[in-house]
């Protein structure tokens, strides 16, 4: 049994409500113009808005073209045709939307258009990275039929593919939600989807108003940033890490159960009921008989619900932004100089401290959403202190499932999020105790490097040996050069 029939049997799927047709890629291409044979099935190709852009590389491109070959030149094989995979459509009316296998079908008419320069297929793209790697892509196939391309020069790959002697399947469906249960399902090759390629989808698709559409597609693609899943996985763990409810997140070596755990966050676990609410922290004051409104931060609260469409899209967004402002830009003006300065000398993730390199980001984007950017150097320094605890507190390097444990037993998060004020905040982390440990601290191992780095920047601390004789003596000195860092910030 093939995959595309356990997927419609595990999802028992009406099929007044799914069409599957087996077609040559020829057939699929004219559909703007001429049905296709045996299946009544016409209509104009389109990318919807809400889909990803067209991010084939060279390296997907020289697969596809060696797996081409490889077909040709197997005499043995007893298949006319080359069978690409199943593509998967979404029949609205007129158009025929595409929603698995646009780098494909993209593709194909790079190839196509070189071949037969007058081809028009009327599939248009409109996103600014998918026209970009469409015109490098276009220059890279030309390369290639041009034999300016190595490891295709004792080829005419280009020349020889013939849309009608290649075979897809397609799977058509009358709605964009049962579209996508194939989507999510079906990995018929290219480039994976990611989790926040789903999340997105989802809730584009959630959105009645094409105009709005268009603003929020354009504006999540506008990030241009490499990592995006990363820095909505952080988010994620903040949204987990709810003492009241704690929930497990996935172990970094659990891809699949990592993009599963986001897509039930942001789709299954949002609502849908039409509301747009969102949550922030503010504090009245009252002053000579006035009741003042203050919003502590600009930014939604973590731990909100949320609800499909715009509701989630600027949620995620805004945070996205807010993680470059503090850990990817030089400097922005509502950001003291004094916190780039610290995190780029002291926050790197060497030497054992990934996983606190990680934590430290989480409990910086939960300070923030709090408290916005107010004391945020002093909240760096102290909350430094507690998370970096565990690189010096313990005798070998920092793992995964300690870290969780440190989250939870400590409610670190939670104390971060649930106090009234900075000085509320500060206490508690202030409060925190723990003893150095020596084991593997020599200067040339891991331990040994990260005391360098607290020296170069902090100063005023001991050798090693010394706090080996008295274990509580670092994190009294540490505290003191956090003092007076702090000071001398306040003095200036």
């Amino acid at each position: 049994m093939s995959e595309l029939q356990e997927t419609i049997m595990r999802q028992n799927i009406n099929s007044e409500n799914l069409k599957v047709v087996s077609c040559t890629l020829n057939d699929l291409l004219e559909t703007n113009f001429k049905a296709i044979p045996e299946a009544e099935l016409k209509g104009q190709l389109i990318i919807p808005e809400y889909q990803r852009p067209y991010v084939w590389s060279e390296k997907q491109i020289n697969r596809l073209l060696n797996d081409l070959i490889e077909f040709q030149a197997d005499k043995s094989s007893d298949k006319p045709l080359y069978y690409l995979g199943s593509i998967i459509l979404h029949k609205d009316g007129e158009n025929l939307k595409i929603i698995d296998g646009q780098q494909r079908i993209t593709t194909f008419l790079l190839i196509q258009k070189l071949n037969n320069p007058t081809f028009k297929s009327g599939v248009v793209h409109n996103n600014s990275i998918s026209i970009k790697n469409v015109r490098r892509n276009l220059g890279y196939l030309k390369s290639i039929r041009d034999k300016e391309i190595f490891d295709f020069q004792d080829t005419d790959i280009i020349e020889q593919i013939n849309l009608n002697k290649i075979n897809v399947t397609l799977v058509v469906t009358s709605t964009d939600d049962l579209a996508y249960t194939f989507f999510e399902t079906q990995n018929t090759g290219g480039v994976r989807l990611d989790g926040s390629d789903i999340l997105k989808a989802h809730h584009l698709r959630a959105i009645p108003s094409r105009k709005i559409i268009n603003y929020q597609a354009r504006k999540w693609e506008s990030i241009d940033s490499e990592n995006v899943e990363y820095i909505v996985q952080q988010l994620t763990k903040i949204r987990f890490w709810d003492n009241r409810q704690w929930r497990h997140f996935p172990f970094y070596k659990d891809k699949k159960g990592i993009k599963e755990a986001l897509i039930e966050e942001y789709t299954v676990n949002t609502k849908n009921d039409g509301e747009d609410v969102s949550y922030y922290y503010s504090a009245v004051k009252q002053e000579a008989g006035r009741l003042l409104q203050m919003h502590e931060s600009n930014y939604k609260q973590l731990k909100q619900p949320l609800t499909d469409g715009n509701n989630t899209l600027d949620y995620i967004i805004d945070y996205i932004h807010l993680y470059k402002v503090l850990f990817n830009f030089d400097h922005d003006y509502r950001l003291p100089d004094e916190f780039y300065s610290f995190r780029d000398a002291v926050i790197h993730g060497k030497n054992g401290t990934l996983f606190l390199k990680e934590l430290y980001e989480i409990a910086i984007l939960a300070y923030v959403s709090r408290f916005g950017f107010f004391r945020l150097y002093e909240a760096a320094l102290w909350l430094y202190r507690v998370i970096y605890s565990l690189r010096v507190s313990t005798g070998r390097n920092v793992r995964e499932d300690s870290v969780f444990k440190f989250v939870y037993d400590n409610q670190l998060i939670d104390n971060i999020l649930e106090v009234y004020t900075t000085d509320q905040l500060f206490h508690f982390l202030k409060k925190f105790r723990y003893e150095f440990n020596t084991d593997n601290a020599e200067d040339n191992k891991t331990k040994g490097k990260h005391l360098d780095t607290l020296k170069n920047y902090f100063g005023n601390l001991k050798e090693i040996k010394e706090y080996g004789e008295n274990p509580k003596d670092f994190d009294r000195d540490f505290m003191i050069t956090i003092a007076n860092k702090i000071k001398e910030l306040q003095d200036g």
